[in-house]
């Protein structure tokens, strides 16, 4: 019995030859399905990739907002931190007055952000009850002693940032080799090692977002992790690093910012 075919004949319009190509049912059977297929997973990678697409615009829209939050939240937490600031400012003020912290003031002491504490204000600080207790060690916290005695050959400049040659973060102060260095106030000590700058420096952490810096010496006493008070000699005075001449480099920075040591250095 022959088998069933299906033929197609291809009439041109000219004179050309006529085309009569012949196919089995099976394989037009296997054609369609094919076919079918084809359509079908077509369709599928069609809605697919438009949940994709979907998926991608709404994550890259999620992104965005996210990060808008974030940018948000980051100005928030800037605006209380200098909010904090400004009060630990004004009662440090006080305490150099000599005006009694009232307990609004002693609240807010003890409910400081983390970010204005440090190592300098220890564990035991922080369970301690409010008061007078907290007044001392704001005042502590303050660099008020002067480092070393002797003249000032260059003051502080900052107006136009260090591309400006003029810039200098802290204080110049002239003095003979090996004088004894001092800490302005007590903390712990952050840093003592060698610098390319500064040469042999001590980086010391006050707490409440106060640090300070002392370089160029000879020769450093003290070690990372040192708790020191105030007066207690760390360093020896010289003239290592970038320097001509023996004299100490002193620094005093608020939360990362340097100002200038002669507006917390007692005449």
């Amino acid at each position: 019995m022959a088998k069933k075919q299906l033929s197609v004949i291809v009439v041109p319009h000219d004179d050309s030859r006529t085309w009569n190509l012949r196919f089995s049912y099976r394989l037009l059977y296997t054609f369609i399905i094919l076919a079918a297929i084809g359509i079908i997973a077509a369709v599928v990678f069609t809605f697919n990739y438009g949940r994709i697409l979907v998926t991608a615009e709404r994550a890259v829209l999620l992104d965005r907002e996210n990060s808008r939050l974030k940018s948000q939240v980051a100005q928030i937490d800037s605006l209380k931190l200098e909010l904090i600031n400004l009060q630990a400012m004004g009662i440090q003020i006080k305490g150099m007055l000599g005006v009694e912290l009232s307990k609004e003031d002693s609240v807010l002491v003890a409910e400081l952000s983390p970010d204005v504490r440090s190592p300098a204000i220890g564990p035991a600080d922080v369970t301690e009850s409010v008061g007078e207790r907290e007044q001392k060690m704001m005042l502590e916290a303050v660099p008020s002693m002067w480092p070393v005695e002797g003249y000032v050959t260059r003051s502080f400049h900052v107006t136009g940032g260090d591309r400006n040659p003029k810039y200098h973060p802290g204080i110049d102060i002239a003095a003979e080799r090996n004088t004894p260095v001092r800490s302005a106030a007590d903390g712990v000590v952050e840093a003592s090692r060698f610098d390319d700058t500064y040469g042999w420096m001590v980086e010391i952490d006050h707490g409440y977002g106060f640090h300070t810096v002392y370089g160029h010496n000879a020769r450093n006493l003290v070690n990372v992790g040192d708790r020191v008070t105030r007066g207690k000699t760390i360093a020896f005075l010289g003239s290592t690093g970038k320097s001509t001449a023996p004299h100490l480099h002193f620094e005093v920075r608020k939360n990362g910012v340097p100002v200038s040591p002669q507006e917390y250095l007692l005449h």
